[in-house]
């Protein structure tokens, strides 16, 4: 049997599986919305044929993580003003700086050859950095915490969301795939300093 943890917009759950299950059919059990959220299983995009993969073909072990993510509202944006373009993150600066450092790995996403080919980090340059792989974070946050991302476009008279829309979409998608799990990583932290705390007296 393979322990798997759902996580979904609503939260996370757990529960066990033949590894002959379908991911599909595991999705359908935690009543994740599959077929129009991003699919994932640990942190390696499912495609539409993945779905139809069982746990065993995927490889999973005794546990594994699948997550399915729905854009919600309160989640990575990007704003347009002027001849720029501003990403705003729902997760605090702060909050990035300490997943980097207590659980790295929450940070990636992995392609089906276990590469990483996107990480978010905090070590970009003081206004922070976009690519196809990945978001830096610099030093700048907006008023509400958030930790954001200016970037100066090229584009002319054209329209400018549109260029954006081309330019970044995808990373915002998959920036978003990395936020929706901030959350329960900040728990998994906060839990685990806690029982760490409880071993450590002062005589």
């Amino acid at each position: 049997m393979v322990k798997v943890y759902c996580t979904t917009t609503a939260g996370r759950s757990c529960d066990l599986f033949d590894e002959n299950t379908k991911i599909r059919e595991v999705f359908e059990h935690f009543g994740a919305d599959y077929k129009v959220g991003t699919n994932s299983i640990e942190n390696v995009r499912i495609t539409k044929e993945g779905l139809e993969k069982t746990l065993l073909e995927w490889k999973a072990g005794d546990v594994c993580h699948l997550s399915c993510i729905v854009k919600i509202d309160n989640a990575a944006r990007m704003e347009v003003s002027g001849a720029a373009a501003i990403l705003i993150s729902d997760v605090s600066l702060e909050d990035w700086k300490r997943v980097e450092k207590y659980a790295p790995e929450a940070l990636k996403l992995f392609d089906e050859n276990g590469d990483a080919d996107f990480k978010v980090s905090t070590r970009g340059s003081a206004s922070g950095t976009i690519t196809d792989h990945g978001v830096s974070f610099g030093a700048y946050s907006n008023k509400e915490g958030k930790a954001t991302v200016t970037i100066m476009l090229d584009t002319g008279n054209e329209d400018k969301v549109a260029a954006v829309k081309e330019l970044f979409g995808n990373t915002l998608l998959d920036l978003n795939r990395i936020e929706a799990k901030i959350p329960e990583t900040l728990k998994d932290i906060a839990n685990k300093e806690a029982e760490i705390g409880k071993l450590i007296t002062e005589a």
